[in-house]
């Protein structure tokens, strides 16, 4: 009987000894359950800022994005990003954008079963001007709200908002009509130095987006 009490002591004392890491590894399971790694895309609409230079020149259309979401730094999470759109206008007047950018998404704490997140960041933009044809890379920043819901333990569903504010910089005359003989083909439209004038361009986009936790 006293083996077997000694024997009952020293179980009931290694397993207070680690228990408590087995409730960490415990906890650590169910936060890597909560915080995975994600892939995903969206479709929706594509707009110029209200209130904004960009508005006046172009149109709204139909974009649409793919993203990938890391579970870091810390609290926040790691998201990058593009998006494609072709922006019309009722002139000749025409922009493409495909801007790649990488943020900082933060999971605001509320418990409900939809999350929200807030998120900013930057990047790079590709874009092709009409009637210019210029394309090049230029600075991007990155805003963006989302509010979703994990159906199934692995499928996100939702809508996001993302604000791009593309920064031009170096806008040059393209070769072609940077000296005064021109030849009969050039446009003779592109000869205006206004068209090269430098204006940060601003888009926000709504859509409807699906992920997949992993």
């Amino acid at each position: 009987m006293l083996c077997m009490n000694q024997y009952f002591l020293r179980t009931l004392f290694i397993f207070a000894l680690f228990a408590p890491f087995g409730l960490l590894s415990a906890e650590g399971i169910e936060d890597y359950n909560k915080r995975r790694y994600e892939v995903g895309g969206w479709v929706g609409a594509g707009n110029p800022f209200p209130s904004s230079k960009t508005i006046e020149l172009l149109d709204t259309t139909l974009g649409g994005g793919a993203y990938a979401r890391l579970p870091f730094p810390s609290l926040f999470y790691t998201e990058i990003g593009t998006s494609y759109a072709v922006f019309q206008s009722k002139s000749e007047r025409g922009l493409t954008t495909i801007p790649v950018y990488a943020a900082l998404a933060y999971k605001i704490p509320i418990d409900l079963p939809i999350q929200f997140f807030a998120k900013a960041g930057g990047g790079q933009s590709y874009i092709v001007a009409r009637p210019a044809d210029t394309a090049r890379w230029v600075p991007l920043i990155y805003g963006g709200l989302e509010a979703s819901f994990i159906a199934g333990k692995r499928i996100r569903i939702g809508v996001r908002l993302d604000y791009n504010q593309i920064r031009e910089t170096n806008l040059d005359l393209p070769d072609s009509y940077r000296y005064p003989l021109a030849s009969p083909y050039d446009d003779p439209r592109l000869l205006n130095p206004n068209y090269y004038k430098l204006e940060n361009a601003e888009f926000f986009y709504f859509g409807l987006m699906v992920g997949v936790l992993i």
